[in-house]
């Protein structure tokens, strides 16, 4: 089993009271860098996965975007920034889980911090090999998440669900879909969801964080737990048709 503490947006003061170690922190976007080092140290976290937001320019000096960023952060030691990418835990903390990872929000600006529907390609052709052979992804996270029949709604044009990751996402039927963006106090709508399909699959909202077991082995979740209880609506997977 993997232990997972999932970030994204809103930065509350997590304290590890029983002093349980995180095997994976990972950071769905616009959280700033002092809290992610915190929750780093505080967790003694083994490894780091992150995606980047739409307020993560203060990532970088000055404010520039450097395209080394797209492998090791030169701020972070150990923490993989996954822009439009796929690794395996097992090459880093022999954990045999796939995770992919696409950045940005759905509105207009620069990459990865921001991205248009066309864009999405730039991981669905990383993820053909990958994927259609027959190796499942575990865990995908996004800033944006994908539209899904009754599921998340518009909000506003700046907060609102991705067409094309929402294709991306039943071409690969991930076991767990992690996002962010989309903020609690925005609706009194549940924003995580239990998919049913020919499998099952999760979509997750980890504003502000969600912890989850995972089991490596059986590929599922053991347990969520988030600042209240985790309730999930459950829906029936209807595949989007094509945009004309």
């Amino acid at each position: 089993m993997i232990k997972i503490l999932a970030v994204s947006d809103v930065e509350k003061n997590l304290i590890n009271k029983k002093k349980e170690k995180v095997d994976l922190l990972i950071n769905c976007g616009d959280l700033s860098p002092g809290y992610t080092d915190y929750l780093i140290n505080e967790f003694k976290v083994s490894f780091g996965v992150m995606i980047h937001g739409n307020h993560d320019k203060r990532y970088y000096k000055n404010s520039v975007y450097d395209e080394e960023n797209l492998k090791f952060s030169n701020i972070y030691k150990g923490f993989l920034v996954l822009n439009y990418g796929y690794i395996n835990l097992k090459n880093y903390i022999n954990k045999n889980i796939k995770i992919a990872g696409f950045s940005g929000a759905l509105s207009h600006g620069e990459k990865p911090f921001h991205f248009k529907e066309k864009d999405v390609k730039l991981i669905k052709n990383k993820l053909c090999s990958k994927v259609y052979g027959n190796k499942k992804i575990d865990f995908f996270i996004s800033h944006t998440p994908p539209k899904l029949i009754n599921t998340i709604k518009d909000y506003d044009d700046y907060h609102k669900p991705s067409y094309k990751l929402g294709r991306l996402f039943q071409k690969i039927f991930p076991n767990v879909w992690l996002y962010g963006h989309i903020h609690k106090n925005y609706t009194i709508d549940l924003l995580d969801f239990k998919i049913n399909g020919k499998k099952i699959s999760y979509l997750l909202n980890t504003v502000p964080y969600k912890f989850i077991d995972y089991d490596e082995e059986l590929k599922r979740i053991i347990k969520i737990k988030d600042v209240t209880e985790c309730k999930l609506k459950e829906v029936e997977f209807i595949k989007l048709l094509k945009e004309e």
